[in-house]
Protein backbone atom coordinates (compact mmCIF):
# COMPACT_ATOMS: atom_id res chain seq x y z
CA UNK A 1 0.00 0.00 0.00
CA UNK A 2 3.10 2.36 0.62
CA UNK A 3 3.85 1.91 -2.82
CA UNK A 4 0.81 2.47 -4.44
CA UNK A 5 0.43 5.86 -1.76
CA UNK A 6 3.70 6.88 -3.28
CA UNK A 7 2.65 6.34 -7.06
CA UNK A 8 -0.64 8.36 -6.63
CA UNK A 9 1.53 11.21 -4.94
CA UNK A 10 4.16 11.45 -7.91
CA UNK A 11 0.38 12.00 -10.10
CA UNK A 12 -0.91 14.34 -7.61
CA UNK A 13 -3.21 11.83 -6.29
CA UNK A 14 -3.88 11.30 -2.63
CA UNK A 15 -5.12 7.85 -1.16
CA UNK A 16 -8.30 8.35 1.58
CA UNK A 17 -7.62 7.58 4.79
CA UNK A 18 -11.24 7.79 5.84
CA UNK A 19 -12.86 5.87 2.70
CA UNK A 20 -10.31 3.14 2.53
CA UNK A 21 -11.06 -0.29 4.47
CA UNK A 22 -9.45 -4.06 4.76
CA UNK A 23 -11.66 -6.64 4.70
CA UNK A 24 -10.22 -9.88 5.58
CA UNK A 25 -11.81 -13.81 4.56
CA UNK A 26 -10.40 -16.73 6.09
CA UNK A 27 -7.65 -15.34 8.45
CA UNK A 28 -6.70 -16.24 11.51
CA UNK A 29 -5.91 -12.73 12.73
CA UNK A 30 -6.62 -9.60 12.20
CA UNK A 31 -4.44 -8.14 9.03
CA UNK A 32 -2.67 -4.38 9.91
CA UNK A 33 -2.01 -2.75 6.86
CA UNK A 34 -0.71 0.93 7.35
CA UNK A 35 -0.14 3.72 4.78
CA UNK A 36 2.51 6.19 5.75
CA UNK A 37 1.45 6.49 9.53
CA UNK A 38 -2.20 5.21 9.78
CA UNK A 39 -3.68 2.32 10.72
CA UNK A 40 -6.40 1.31 8.01
CA UNK A 41 -9.55 0.24 9.70
CA UNK A 42 -10.13 -3.86 9.74
CA UNK A 43 -14.25 -3.69 8.91
CA UNK A 44 -16.66 -7.04 8.32
CA UNK A 45 -18.56 -5.78 5.67
CA UNK A 46 -18.04 -2.62 3.39
CA UNK A 47 -20.66 -0.99 0.75
CA UNK A 48 -19.18 -1.48 -2.91
CA UNK A 49 -21.40 -0.24 -6.56
CA UNK A 50 -24.62 -0.25 -4.32
CA UNK A 51 -24.10 -3.77 -2.36
CA UNK A 52 -22.89 -5.08 0.78
CA UNK A 53 -19.73 -7.29 0.47
CA UNK A 54 -19.40 -9.01 3.52
CA UNK A 55 -16.33 -11.06 5.00
CA UNK A 56 -18.52 -14.49 5.72
CA UNK A 57 -20.12 -14.57 1.91
CA UNK A 58 -23.50 -13.89 3.63
CA UNK A 59 -26.77 -12.28 1.95
CA UNK A 60 -28.34 -12.01 4.80
CA UNK A 61 -27.35 -8.26 5.33
CA UNK A 62 -27.42 -7.47 1.94
CA UNK A 63 -30.91 -8.68 2.06
CA UNK A 64 -31.87 -6.76 4.94
CA UNK A 65 -30.61 -3.50 3.63
CA UNK A 66 -32.67 -4.65 0.36
CA UNK A 67 -35.82 -4.93 2.37
CA UNK A 68 -35.37 -1.73 4.26
CA UNK A 69 -34.78 0.33 1.58
CA UNK A 70 -38.04 -0.96 -0.23
CA UNK A 71 -40.15 -0.61 2.64
CA UNK A 72 -38.44 2.95 2.85
CA UNK A 73 -39.83 3.58 -0.68
CA UNK A 74 -43.46 2.44 0.31
CA UNK A 75 -43.56 4.10 3.18
CA UNK A 76 -43.06 7.33 1.48
CA UNK A 77 -45.51 6.63 -1.41
CA UNK A 78 -47.93 5.76 1.30
CA UNK A 79 -50.45 8.65 1.31
CA UNK A 80 -49.56 9.78 -2.76
CA UNK A 81 -50.07 6.68 -4.13
CA UNK A 82 -51.19 3.59 -2.25
CA UNK A 83 -54.14 5.30 -0.34
CA UNK A 84 -54.73 7.89 -3.24
CA UNK A 85 -58.86 6.73 -4.43
CA UNK A 86 -58.28 8.76 -7.32
CA UNK A 87 -55.41 6.33 -8.92
CA UNK A 88 -56.60 3.09 -10.40
CA UNK A 89 -54.94 -0.90 -8.63
CA UNK A 90 -53.33 -0.86 -12.33
CA UNK A 91 -51.75 2.35 -12.04
CA UNK A 92 -51.12 1.68 -8.50
CA UNK A 93 -49.40 -1.70 -9.22
CA UNK A 94 -47.26 -0.16 -12.11
CA UNK A 95 -45.94 2.30 -9.83
CA UNK A 96 -44.45 -0.76 -7.33
CA UNK A 97 -43.38 -2.58 -10.36
CA UNK A 98 -41.27 0.60 -11.16
CA UNK A 99 -39.92 1.78 -7.60
CA UNK A 100 -40.43 -0.81 -4.91
CA UNK A 101 -39.55 -3.85 -6.94
CA UNK A 102 -36.92 -2.62 -8.52
CA UNK A 103 -34.98 -1.28 -5.58
CA UNK A 104 -35.50 -5.10 -3.78
CA UNK A 105 -34.42 -7.02 -6.69
CA UNK A 106 -31.73 -4.24 -7.99
CA UNK A 107 -28.51 -5.87 -9.33
CA UNK A 108 -30.27 -9.06 -8.31
CA UNK A 109 -29.21 -11.43 -11.66
CA UNK A 110 -25.93 -12.55 -10.12
CA UNK A 111 -26.47 -13.21 -6.06
CA UNK A 112 -26.78 -16.69 -4.67
CA UNK A 113 -29.20 -16.80 -2.56
CA UNK A 114 -30.52 -19.18 0.01
CA UNK A 115 -34.25 -20.58 0.12
CA UNK A 116 -34.85 -18.60 3.53
CA UNK A 117 -33.51 -15.57 1.60
CA UNK A 118 -36.28 -16.26 -1.04
CA UNK A 119 -38.86 -16.74 1.50
CA UNK A 120 -38.30 -13.00 3.59
CA UNK A 121 -38.13 -11.36 0.06
CA UNK A 122 -41.35 -13.14 -1.44
CA UNK A 123 -43.28 -12.10 1.89
CA UNK A 124 -42.50 -8.31 1.89
CA UNK A 125 -43.65 -8.85 -1.90
CA UNK A 126 -46.94 -10.58 -1.05
CA UNK A 127 -47.33 -8.08 2.14
CA UNK A 128 -46.77 -5.15 -0.47
CA UNK A 129 -48.94 -6.54 -2.87
CA UNK A 130 -52.13 -7.10 0.17
CA UNK A 131 -51.49 -3.72 1.26
CA UNK A 132 -51.92 -1.96 -1.88
CA UNK A 133 -55.37 -4.35 -2.44
CA UNK A 134 -55.81 -3.46 1.29
CA UNK A 135 -56.54 -6.78 2.12
CA UNK A 136 -55.94 -7.91 5.94
CA UNK A 137 -55.52 -11.28 7.33
CA UNK A 138 -58.95 -11.62 8.07
CA UNK A 139 -60.16 -11.33 4.57
CA UNK A 140 -58.46 -15.03 4.23
CA UNK A 141 -57.43 -14.39 0.62
CA UNK A 142 -54.66 -17.12 -0.62
CA UNK A 143 -51.16 -15.87 -1.58
CA UNK A 144 -52.08 -17.10 -4.98
CA UNK A 145 -54.68 -14.86 -5.03
CA UNK A 146 -53.13 -11.76 -4.24
CA UNK A 147 -50.74 -12.84 -7.20
CA UNK A 148 -53.26 -13.52 -9.59
CA UNK A 149 -55.54 -10.23 -8.66
CA UNK A 150 -52.26 -8.23 -9.40
CA UNK A 151 -51.21 -10.21 -12.04
CA UNK A 152 -47.39 -10.47 -10.77
CA UNK A 153 -45.40 -13.35 -9.86
CA UNK A 154 -43.51 -14.68 -6.78
CA UNK A 155 -40.61 -13.69 -6.08
CA UNK A 156 -38.89 -17.15 -6.77
CA UNK A 157 -39.93 -16.84 -10.48
CA UNK A 158 -38.71 -13.35 -10.81
CA UNK A 159 -35.29 -14.32 -9.07
CA UNK A 160 -34.59 -17.47 -11.52
CA UNK A 161 -35.93 -15.25 -14.81
CA UNK A 162 -32.89 -12.71 -13.90
CA UNK A 163 -30.91 -15.44 -13.01
CA UNK A 164 -31.31 -17.68 -16.11
CA UNK A 165 -31.14 -14.30 -18.67
CA UNK A 166 -27.96 -13.48 -17.07
CA UNK A 167 -26.83 -17.17 -17.28
CA UNK A 168 -27.49 -16.68 -21.57
CA UNK A 169 -25.43 -13.20 -21.58
CA UNK A 170 -22.46 -14.79 -19.56
CA UNK A 171 -22.44 -17.89 -21.92
CA UNK A 172 -22.56 -15.40 -24.95
CA UNK A 173 -19.50 -13.94 -23.38
CA UNK A 174 -15.96 -14.30 -26.05
CA UNK A 175 -13.27 -16.68 -24.05
CA UNK A 176 -11.19 -14.36 -21.52
CA UNK A 177 -13.99 -12.52 -19.65
CA UNK A 178 -13.59 -13.04 -15.82
CA UNK A 179 -17.60 -14.04 -15.56
CA UNK A 180 -16.92 -16.39 -17.88
CA UNK A 181 -13.86 -17.77 -16.25
CA UNK A 182 -15.94 -17.78 -13.17
CA UNK A 183 -18.58 -19.49 -14.60
CA UNK A 184 -16.66 -22.53 -15.97
CA UNK A 185 -13.72 -22.32 -14.27
CA UNK A 186 -12.75 -25.42 -11.90
CA UNK A 187 -9.71 -25.65 -9.74
CA UNK A 188 -7.15 -27.67 -10.36
CA UNK A 189 -6.02 -28.55 -6.86
CA UNK A 190 -6.72 -28.23 -3.01
CA UNK A 191 -9.26 -29.80 -0.91
CA UNK A 192 -12.63 -28.31 0.74
CA UNK A 193 -13.27 -28.20 3.92
CA UNK A 194 -15.52 -30.98 5.89
CA UNK A 195 -19.27 -30.31 5.27
CA UNK A 196 -22.07 -29.09 3.20
CA UNK A 197 -20.02 -26.75 0.42
CA UNK A 198 -21.67 -23.22 -0.37
CA UNK A 199 -24.16 -22.93 -2.76
CA UNK A 200 -22.82 -22.17 -6.00
CA UNK A 201 -24.38 -20.12 -8.70
CA UNK A 202 -23.97 -22.65 -11.12
CA UNK A 203 -26.29 -24.79 -8.43
CA UNK A 204 -29.10 -22.62 -8.70
CA UNK A 205 -28.85 -22.67 -12.45
CA UNK A 206 -29.26 -26.28 -12.64
CA UNK A 207 -32.17 -25.74 -10.44
CA UNK A 208 -33.88 -23.00 -12.07
CA UNK A 209 -33.29 -25.02 -15.44
CA UNK A 210 -35.02 -28.51 -13.77
CA UNK A 211 -37.71 -26.40 -12.05
CA UNK A 212 -38.70 -24.88 -15.86
CA UNK A 213 -38.29 -28.37 -17.08
CA UNK A 214 -35.73 -27.25 -19.54
CA UNK A 215 -33.18 -29.98 -20.36
CA UNK A 216 -29.51 -29.28 -18.40
CA UNK A 217 -27.70 -30.94 -21.00
CA UNK A 218 -28.84 -29.19 -23.99
CA UNK A 219 -29.47 -25.97 -23.28
CA UNK A 220 -25.98 -24.35 -24.39
CA UNK A 221 -27.64 -24.73 -27.67
CA UNK A 222 -30.29 -22.71 -27.41
CA UNK A 223 -28.34 -19.55 -25.65
CA UNK A 224 -26.27 -18.95 -28.70
CA UNK A 225 -29.69 -17.31 -30.21
CA UNK A 226 -30.46 -14.54 -27.69
CA UNK A 227 -34.29 -14.25 -28.68
CA UNK A 228 -35.07 -17.80 -28.51
CA UNK A 229 -33.24 -18.41 -25.66
CA UNK A 230 -35.23 -15.34 -23.81
CA UNK A 231 -38.97 -17.00 -25.71
CA UNK A 232 -37.22 -20.56 -23.99
CA UNK A 233 -36.77 -18.96 -20.50
CA UNK A 234 -39.87 -16.98 -20.66
CA UNK A 235 -42.23 -20.19 -21.24
CA UNK A 236 -40.13 -22.11 -18.29
CA UNK A 237 -40.74 -19.94 -15.74
CA UNK A 238 -44.10 -19.55 -16.16
CA UNK A 239 -44.58 -23.54 -16.12
CA UNK A 240 -42.68 -23.47 -12.74
CA UNK A 241 -44.49 -20.72 -11.46
CA UNK A 242 -47.98 -22.93 -12.42
CA UNK A 243 -46.71 -26.05 -10.90
CA UNK A 244 -45.48 -23.60 -7.69
CA UNK A 245 -48.94 -22.59 -7.31
CA UNK A 246 -50.39 -25.72 -7.75
CA UNK A 247 -48.36 -27.45 -5.13
CA UNK A 248 -49.02 -24.33 -2.82
CA UNK A 249 -53.56 -25.06 -3.03
CA UNK A 250 -52.70 -28.80 -3.16
CA UNK A 251 -50.82 -28.05 0.56
CA UNK A 252 -53.51 -25.65 1.49
CA UNK A 253 -56.37 -28.19 0.49
CA UNK A 254 -54.23 -31.34 2.76
CA UNK A 255 -54.16 -29.18 5.86
CA UNK A 256 -57.73 -28.24 5.32
CA UNK A 257 -58.30 -31.65 5.05
CA UNK A 258 -56.59 -32.39 8.48
CA UNK A 259 -57.94 -29.72 10.80
CA UNK A 260 -61.55 -30.97 9.76
CA UNK A 261 -61.68 -34.48 10.87
CA UNK A 262 -63.27 -34.98 13.72
CA UNK A 263 -61.04 -35.28 17.29
CA UNK A 264 -61.57 -37.30 20.34
CA UNK A 265 -63.05 -35.99 23.00
CA UNK A 266 -60.41 -34.90 25.49
CA UNK A 267 -61.14 -33.50 29.21
CA UNK A 268 -59.59 -30.17 28.07
CA UNK A 269 -63.02 -28.63 27.98
CA UNK A 270 -63.58 -24.94 28.38
CA UNK A 271 -66.28 -24.65 31.26
CA UNK A 272 -67.83 -21.10 30.46
CA UNK A 273 -68.63 -22.17 26.54
CA UNK A 274 -67.66 -25.83 26.61
CA UNK A 275 -65.75 -25.63 23.81
CA UNK A 276 -63.29 -28.84 23.54
CA UNK A 277 -59.35 -27.29 23.06
CA UNK A 278 -57.83 -31.09 22.87
CA UNK A 279 -54.79 -29.87 25.04
CA UNK A 280 -54.03 -27.90 28.41
CA UNK A 281 -51.91 -25.27 26.60
CA UNK A 282 -54.74 -24.77 23.92
CA UNK A 283 -57.74 -24.39 26.84
CA UNK A 284 -55.30 -21.85 28.74
CA UNK A 285 -54.97 -19.37 25.50
CA UNK A 286 -58.72 -20.05 25.05
CA UNK A 287 -60.02 -19.59 28.78
CA UNK A 288 -57.85 -16.15 28.65
CA UNK A 289 -59.54 -15.11 25.63
CA UNK A 290 -63.31 -16.67 26.63
CA UNK A 291 -62.82 -14.85 29.49
CA UNK A 292 -62.58 -11.69 28.24
CA UNK A 293 -65.52 -11.96 26.34
CA UNK A 294 -67.25 -13.08 29.40
CA UNK A 295 -66.12 -9.83 30.71
CA UNK A 296 -67.21 -7.74 28.03
CA UNK A 297 -70.46 -8.78 27.78
CA UNK A 298 -71.63 -10.32 30.91
CA UNK A 299 -75.56 -9.85 29.42
CA UNK A 300 -75.01 -12.54 26.86
CA UNK A 301 -72.91 -15.04 28.62
CA UNK A 302 -76.12 -15.12 31.55
CA UNK A 303 -78.59 -15.49 28.56
CA UNK A 304 -76.83 -18.15 27.23
CA UNK A 305 -76.01 -19.93 30.67
CA UNK A 306 -79.31 -19.82 31.08
CA UNK A 307 -80.90 -20.91 27.79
Amino acid sequence: MDCSSQACREFGLTISIKKTEVMAQNTSSIPAIRILDATLVVVDNFKYLGSLMSSNLSLDGEVNVRIGKAATVMSKLSARVWTNKNLTLHTKLKVYQACVLSTLLYGSAPLTTYTRQEHRLNAFHLRCLRKIMGHTWEDKVTNNDVLCKARSTSIYAMLSERRLRWLGHVSRMDKGRIPKDLLYGQLECGTRSTGRPQLRFKDLCKRDLLSAHMDINTWEDIVVDRPSWRHEVKQGIDRAEQDRREQQDLKRQRRKESSSTSKEDTIHVCTDCAKDCHSRIGLYSHRRRCSKVTERNPSSAQTDGGQ
